[in-house]
């Protein structure tokens, strides 16, 4: 490499370095949310998903479902077990 590459690389990452250090305290999450965040809820405390013509349906409902019914994977050139619906505009 020339002098004037070596010099273009080094400010390239001279700038670079700045930018991430001027700008992490924006993008850093505070220690106590963080801490929240890494608890999880209970499946009592979330609200209903609302699934469109099934209605809401509480999350702990929705989890005994998928327990009981677990998907099945389909074998290469089945057809598929519940025919997709487009429904457009």
């Amino acid at each position: 490499m020339n002098r004037t590459g070596v010099i273009f690389c080094t400010l390239s990452l001279v700038v670079a370095l700045f930018f991430a250090w001027g700008l992490y305290p924006f993008a850093a999450m505070a220690p106590e949310k963080l801490a929240a965040w890494t608890v999880a809820a209970e499946p009592e405390d979330l609200p209903d998903i609302n699934l469109g013509e099934f209605g809401t349906v509480s999350v702990s409902d929705l989890m005994g479902y998928y327990i009981e019914n677990p998907p099945v994977a389909a074998t290469p050139g089945a057809a598929p077990i519940r025919p997709v619906r487009f429904q457009g505009c």
